[in-house]
């Protein structure tokens, strides 16, 4: 374990650049990825999913990190999926042996043909597997709920003077390991240069009614009947993007775009998955009129059979259609 020392004004300059990341990322579906990219985060999502993006036909949010399926891996499709999509970030698997490394290290450079200034990252869950990774790809440090976390197989040593990735973990936790691996030490490591870090844990507290502040979770707007899983999430971004500034971590260019322009399609029957409606279980097919479907800010699309099950449900469950009455299907008289 490296010991630490007091920094030079040259070292403290290091430092502060090595801390700067050049992305920080949230992957998650619309319309949560819409308020993240809004707000400057990079958006994305794990290659065997979407943004979800059906009622949003001319939404054009570009996939700036395509994450792989870590339970279910496939290199080749892994590939496929990064040319479909084009991302500026890519995680393209964990390397639990050095023989793994060569397969990604591999992909890589086959991706980097195309895509040179891509950044690419590849998960090492060994020691040996850090060391075997080439020093222009970055290597993912798993802070989250991965199998294998990096603090368990290495210590900050093993990381100093690598382009990193932090994956996963709550922001104090993250934090924690930017002090381990950039401040200064007795014996003279450089600091690990952190390119970005993600983090998708701000819906599973909204889910709650708490958002996310620097000093725990907050629910103080659980009980407010304004306050929505969508407002929630977006509330507990813009506490996480404040938080990294005052770190010194949030980027100084970000992928913002306000003049992205979205134009919502609301649902219709065609889009429902069951035929039974979501408050009392009848078939909403089988009503005069046909079903009423609504889309919500939490991205559920539910039928029901008549209005009155329709207002029941929502007002029970404080939910808040996603675009007003445009995500709201009425069958006609």
């Amino acid at each position: 374990m490296a010991l630490s020392a007091r920094p030079t004004s040259s070292i403290a300059d290091e430092i502060t650049a090595a801390r700067k990341a050049d992305h920080v990322a949230f992957l998650h579906r619309v319309p949560f990825a819409i308020d993240a990219f809004r707000l400057g985060f990079l958006t994305g999502f794990r290659e065997d999913c979407t943004y979800q993006q059906q009622q949003f036909p001319d939404l054009e949010l570009p996939v700036g990190m395509l994450d792989n399926d870590f339970r279910n891996p496939d290199l080749d499709r892994y590939v496929e999926r990064f040319f479909e999509y084009e991302p500026q970030v890519g995680v393209i698997g964990d390397a639990y042996d050095v023989d793994e490394v060569d397969e990604y290290v591999a992909a890589a450079r086959e991706i980097q043909g195309s895509y040179p200034a891509a950044d690419l990252v590849i998960v090492p869950k060994c020691r040996a597997a850090i060391h075997a990774i080439p020093d222009d790809l970055i290597v993912g440090y798993s802070r989250g709920y991965a199998d294998r976390l990096a603090h368990e197989f290495s210590d900050p040593v093993d990381w100093r003077g690598r382009r990193i990735h932090i994956l996963g973990g709550s922001p104090p936790k993250q934090l924690n390991v930017i002090d381990q691996l950039t401040r200064p030490t007795l014996t003279g490591e450089p600091p690990a240069d952190i390119v970005g870090l993600d983090w998708n844990g701000l819906h599973r507290g909204a889910q709650f009614g708490e958002f996310w502040t620097p000093d725990g979770w907050d629910d103080s707007g659980r009980d407010a009947d304004h306050v929505t899983v969508r407002k929630t999430v977006r509330h507990s971004l813009s506490r996480l993007k404040a938080f990294w500034k005052s770190q010194g971590v949030w980027p100084d260019s970000t992928p913002q775009d306000d003049t992205l322009d979205i134009e919502y399609e609301g649902p219709s029957p065609g889009d429902l998955d069951s035929a039974a409606c979501t408050e009392c279980g009848a078939n909403v097919w089988m009503t005069r009129r046909g079903p009423f479907v609504a889309e919500y800010g939490t991205g559920a699309l539910c039928g029901y059979c008549s209005y009155d099950c329709y207002f029941t449900h929502r007002h029970r469950n404080d939910l808040e259609e996603l675009a007003g009455k445009e995500s709201v299907y009425f069958p006609p008289a």
